[in-house]
């Protein structure tokens, strides 16, 4: 199987080799996404570029096949938090007190490229709503 390959062939890249390594120190906030198959690929994403943890409105959505399927086991390797909607101003807040850089993410006519932003080591990028 094509997982055993790539494992075979680059095994320090693969995730089971970072178990209890350090990541990075960006937090990616995706409490306001809601939909299984947005938050599954966000989840393997995040795992293969090594975000420290991601933040997520409900841990049910971790059962849902749909976000399984695209996960492909990333939530096993990467720290996922639940902060309720309710919770998330409170939450930011303390982020910001712990010395985190708060960085929103939203497709607006006044945005900003995100390529060309220098992110500091601890960043909290939280993401806009899914268009329905």
């Amino acid at each position: 199987n094509s997982s055993e390959i790539l494992k075979e062939l680059f095994p320090e890249v693969h995730p089971s080799s970072n178990v209890g390594k350090k990541h990075g120190g960006l937090i990616l906030v995706a409490s306001l996404l809601h939909k299984p198959p947005n938050l599954g690929g966000l989840c393997r994403t995040c795992e293969i570029f090594g975000v420290a943890e991601i933040v997520i409105s409900s841990s049910k959505i971790l059962d849902e096949k749909e976000f399984k399927s695209l996960s492909v086991t990333a939530e096993k390797w990467v720290k996922i938090t639940e902060v309720k909607l309710d919770g998330l101003k409170e939450y930011l807040l303390m982020m910001r007190k712990r010395g985190h850089t708060l960085v929103g993410v939203e497709q607006t006519a006044q945005s900003k490229c995100v390529t060309s932003y220098n992110f500091p080591l601890k960043t909290v990028l939280v993401l806009g709503n899914e268009r329905e």
